[in-house]
């Protein structure tokens, strides 16, 4: 059992991540999971990327959500040609998966459309998580941007949507790192467990990967360059703290 106060998102793809502490976890949308790890109100959580760049949290190493090629769960869907596309509505859960699509189109494909609220009218709509994994079940022949595929392509690199993070000052951060890093060698373990069918193994065994080593660091300081340009603040790969 934890001593720590954790937070993860309710998501599928967390779930090894948290395999044995489910009762203790506070579950939150993911953007509001930074936020509540520096108001003090968490000790650790499994927050977006985008949201755990800033020099107040250090990353709990070997450990995250990563794709490596398509994610399946972070998806651009809309009929027309992305050329043709002037509005985008936005998940209201997501952080870093905004980002990374604002990355993909404004660095590399060189248009800015207009980002709108989830509840607008749109060309385009931005799903993550369990969202986006129903939208691809009720609409099969969907027309997709898989956003981890897309990352891949351009950069050869993974990318890694979310991490283990705790306040740099808290001197309890090793400790929770070890604890985390051990819960995810057991949730990994029991991914067969934790699936309830063939489409929630295959999502967690072939398109999830949970380990950070320094491939997946190499993304995150891609990703880091990719901001900077973006015009937003990022630290670069050194800046981070890694424990």
């Amino acid at each position: 059992m934890s001593t720590f106060r954790i937070g993860s998102a309710p998501y599928l793809n967390a779930k090894p991540l948290i395999y044995g502490l489910e009762e203790e976890v506070l579950f939150f949308p993911p953007a509001e999971l930074p936020d509540r790890l520096r108001s003090g109100e968490l000790d650790a959580a499994l927050a977006p990327l985008g949201g755990s760049l800033s020099g107040e949290f250090a990353l709990v190493d070997g450990v995250g959500i990563v794709a490596d090629g398509p994610v399946k769960s972070v998806i651009l869907a809309h009929d027309a040609p992305l050329s043709e596309i002037r509005s985008i509505a936005i998940d209201p859960d997501t952080r870093s998966s905004f980002l990374l699509l604002r990355v993909l189109l404004e660095n590399y494909l060189g248009f800015r459309p207009n980002y709108v609220a989830f509840s607008e009218r749109a060309a385009a709509r931005l799903l993550i998580g369990d969202r986006a994994l129903a939208y691809r079940r009720e609409h099969p022949s969907a027309t997709l941007m898989d956003l981890g595929e897309a990352w891949r392509e351009r950069t050869e690199l993974p990318f890694v949507f979310a991490v283990w993070a705790v306040r740099r000052e808290d001197e309890l951060g090793k400790e929770a790192a070890v604890l985390l890093r051990e819960t995810k060698s057991r949730g990994l373990a029991a991914r067969t467990t934790i699936a309830k069918d063939q489409s929630e193994w295959e999502y967690l065994t072939r398109y999830i990967r949970y380990e950070v080593g320094e491939r997946e660091k190499e993304g995150v300081a891609r990703f880091c360059e990719e901001l900077r340009i973006l015009g937003g603040r990022a630290p670069s790969g050194k800046e981070l703290l890694w424990i």
